[in-house]
C-alpha cells in the first residue's frame, strides 16, 4: 500500500514538471509582441479601470471585433500592477496552458487511462503546433482552448462526485472562463452537455429522461453562464456585426484546406502516419461493425472517442463556414479547441483499442501501441527542439537599454498621445502598424510604465 502511495506520487510529480515543460518551451518567452497583442497592450496605458473599459468597448465596434474584451481588461489590470512587462501581457495565456495541461491530465484519469497513456497524450498535446503557438501570445484563444476542456473534464465527471464544493468550483470556473473569454464558447460548451450525457447513457445503459438531462446539465450554473455570455456579448460583441469584404481562402487556399484542416493542423500529432492509422481505425470498426457478437462486446467502448473527434471536426467546418458565409478569413486559429479535443479523443481511442488487443494476442497490442507512440514522440522531440532554439536565440538577442538613450525614453513617457510621423499618416496599414509596435516593444525592453502616449492609437477623447 506504501509502495502504491509512493508511486502515485512519484507519477503525479513526473507529469507536474512534463506539464511546466511544456509550458515553458510555448511560453514565447523574449519574443517581441506584434500587432494583434499590441492591441491589447495599448490598453495599459489607460489610468482608470473605467478609462479602459469604454476604449475596450469602442475597440469592438472596429479593429476588435468579436472580442468580449474581458482578456485586454485583465491585461490592462496586469500592466498597471506590473508595468510593461511581456510575461504579465501573456500571463493569462500562460496560466491557461497549464491548466489546459492538468485538466487534460484529469480528463485522462476519467477515462481510465494509466499513467503511459497520460504521457502519450500529454505528448499529443504539446505536438499541435498550431495550438501551442497560442499558449505565448496575449490573444482569448488559449482561455478558450482551457475552457472546453476545463467543460469537457467537468461533465464527464460522476454526479455524485460534481456535488463535492472543489468540483462546484471547477464547473464554475470552466463556464465562466468561457463564456468570459471566447464567443465560440457556447458552441462548444452545447456539443460537450450532449456528448458527455450520450457518454454516460452508453456506459450505464440508461435511458433518457428530462430528470437525468437537468442534473447533467447543471441549471443553476447553466442559467449564470447563459446570463453572463449574453450580458457580455450585448455590451460588447453582440451590440453590432461589422460587414466583411474579405476573400475567404486569402489565408488557406482552397485546393489546400484539406491538408491543412487534417495534417497541419487537428492531426498535425500524427505526421506520416495519420492516414495508416485512420484507414486502420476505420478497418477496425468496420470487422466489429459487421459481426453481431463484437459489436455487442466493443463498439460500446470505442464509439464514444470516435464521437467526441467527429464533434470537434464537425464544430471546426462550421466555423469555417460562417467565417465562408460571411465572406471572411477561413483561418486555422478559429479550430483552436476543436485543435485540443483531437489528440486527447484519439489517444482516448488508441487506449481502447490496445485493451481490445491485449484480449487477443500481447503482440498485437504491443504492435498498436509503437504505431501510435511512435509518430507521437518524434512529432514531440521535433517540436521541442525547435522550441528549445528559439527560445536560446531570442534569450541571446535580449539587449539592455543604453543610459544614453534614458532621456529620449524619460521624453516619450511624458507624452499624452503619441501620433505617427506625418510621413507614416497617409502610408499603409503595416508601416503604420509597425511603428506603434516597434515603441511599444521598446517600452517593454524598458520597463517600467505603459507610457501614456498609446491611448493615441485608440484615438483622442472627445
Amino acid at each position: 500500500m506504501k509502495n502504491k502511495l509512493i508511486n502515485y506520487h512519484v507519477s503525479n510529480i513526473c507529469l507536474l514538471l512534463l506539464c511546466l515543460f511544456c509550458v515553458a518551451l510555448n511560453s514565447s518567452f523574449g519574443r517581441p509582441i506584434w500587432i494583434d497583442e499590441f492591441l491589447h497592450f495599448a490598453f495599459g496605458s489607460y489610468d482608470t479601470t473605467a478609462e479602459a473599459w469604454n476604449a475596450i468597448s469602442q475597440s469592438i465596434l472596429t479593429i476588435n471585433h468579436g472580442q468580449t474584451g474581458i482578456y485586454m481588461l485583465i491585461d490592462h489590470w496586469l500592466m498597471q500592477l506590473f508595468g510593461a512587462n511581456i510575461f504579465w501581457l501573456r500571463f493569462p495565456s500562460i496560466f491557461s496552458g497549464l491548466v489546459l495541461f492538468l485538466a487534460a491530465i484529469y480528463l485522462f484519469r476519467l477515462w481510465g487511462m494509466p499513467f503511459f497513456w497520460q504521457v502519450i497524450g500529454i505528448l499529443a498535446l504539446f505536438s499541435q503546433t498550431q495550438l501551442m503557438y497560442f499558449v505565448g501570445e496575449a490573444r482569448p484563444y488559449m482561455p478558450l482552448v482551457t475552457a472546453t476542456v476545463c467543460t469537457l473534464a467537468y461533465y464527464s465527471t460522476p454526479l455524485p462526485q460534481r456535488t463535492r464544493a472543489i468540483f462546484t468550483f471547477f464547473g464554475l470556473f470552466s463556464i465562466l472562463m468561457g463564456v468570459l473569454f471566447h464567443p465560440y464558447f457556447s458552441v462548444y460548451w452545447l456539443a460537450i452537455i450532449v456528448f458527455t450525457y450520450l457518454q454516460k447513457l452508453i456506459q450505464t445503459g440508461g435511458k433518457i429522461s428530462i430528470n437525468s438531462v437537468l442534473k447533467h446539465t447543471n441549471i443553476p450554473l447553466s442559467v449564470l453562464g447563459t446570463i453572463v455570455y449574453f450580458t457580455l456579448g450585448l455590451l460588447t460583441w453582440l451590440r453590432e456585426r461589422p460587414e466583411f469584404t474579405f476573400a475567404p481562402f486569402h489565408w488557406v487556399k482552397k485546393d489546400e484546406l484539406l491538408i491543412t484542416f487534417m495534417e497541419f493542423s487537428h492531426f498535425e500529432f500524427l505526421q506520416k502516419l495519420l492516414y495508416p492509422l485512420l484507414i486502420i481505425i476505420f478497418v477496425i470498426f468496420s470487422i466489429i461493425i459487421v459481426y453481431p457478437k463484437l459489436r455487442k462486446v466493443y463498439l460500446k467502448e470505442l464509439i464514444s472517442p470516435v464521437f467526441l473527434i467527429i464533434i470537434a471536426l464537425g464544430i471546426s467546418i462550421v466555423l469555417s463556414y460562417v467565417s465562408f458565409r460571411s465572406n471572411y478569413w477561413i483561418l486555422p486559429r478559429q479550430w483552436v479547441a476543436s485543435i485540443s479535443l483531437v489528440p486527447l479523443a484519439f489517444v482516448w481511442l488508441g487506449y481502447k483499442i490496445s485493451k481490445i488487443f491485449a484480449k487477443i494476442n500481447i503482440i498485437l497490442a504491443f504492435s498498436w501501441i509503437m504505431l501510435c507512440f511512435t509518430p507521437i514522440v518524434l512529432q514531440f522531440n521535433k517540436v521541442a527542439i525547435s522550441n528549445y532554439q528559439a527560445l536560446r536565440e531570442r534569450l541571446a538577442q535580449i539587449s539592455v537599454i543604453s543610459k544614453k538613450y534614458q532621456y529620449y525614453f524619460e521624453y516619450l513617457e511624458s507624452l499624452e498621445y503619441f501620433e505617427p510621423p506625418k510621413n507614416l499618416q497617409n502610408q499603409n496599414v503595416d508601416e503604420s502598424n509597425q511603428y506603434w509596435v516597434s515603441l511599444a516593444n521598446k517600452n517593454l525592453q524598458q520597463g517600467g510604465r505603459v507610457w501614456k502616449g498609446f491611448r493615441g492609437y485608440y484615438g483622442h477623447p472627445k
